[in-house]
């Protein structure tokens, strides 16, 4: 159970219910797990943040195996297990390796990556590290990725981080049915 209550239409001021009626339209009324289980608590920011998240998962042109790495990077970097166990079924079946998913996952070496792959990791490794990117990395990510695809792979990374921080500090539980081991944190 999250450190706050399931937010209710009546739990919500008069002038959010607008803002709440839309996101809560296909769950029924309520939002009972995930991020935004704790986002909807502002509703009017909430229905802000949606917009972004939906582009950027649904909507940009990048690769989905490098998404799902970027997303995946980020998690272990965040040391947040409910992204990690949204996502990595999701980097196996647009096919990251399993090798490569465990070894984040376990903080152990890497394996041998496509360019691309091998881009993104140090890209998002380097900056939740360093909290900055180094012209080296950042010149071999903008020639795999092009600038278009850089900015919204950071964005993504931001988003994610963000999500982590709600799923973290409000204690969202992780759904009792998951195909993957817990991430370790610590």
């Amino acid at each position: 159970m999250a450190r706050t209550p399931i937010v209710s239409r009546d739990m919500v001021p008069e002038e959010f219910r607008e803002a709440f009626d839309d996101l809560t339209r296909e769950t029924g009324g309520t939002i009972t797990g995930g991020p935004g289980s704790i986002t909807i608590n502002s509703p009017e920011m909430s229905r802000r943040r949606s917009h972004l998240t939906g582009y950027l998962r649904f909507e940009s042109t990048f690769p989905k195996p490098i998404q799902e790495l970027a997303i995946l990077a980020t998690a272990r970097a965040m040391d947040c297990p409910y992204i990690w166990n949204a996502h990595a079924p999701a980097a196996r079946r647009e096919g990251v390796s399993d090798a490569l998913v465990d070894a984040l996952r376990d903080r152990k070496p890497l394996p041998d990556m496509a360019p691309d792959e091998a881009a993104i990791i140090k890209y998002c490794t380097e900056f939740y590290k360093n909290h900055r990117v180094s012209s080296s990395t950042f010149q071999i990510a903008l020639e795999q990725f092009g600038v278009q695809h850089l900015v919204e792979i950071t964005a993504l990374m931001g988003n994610y981080a963000q999500t982590a921080f709600f799923l973290n500090a409000f204690e969202v539980d992780l759904p009792a049915e998951r195909t993957e081991p817990v991430l370790p944190v610590g």
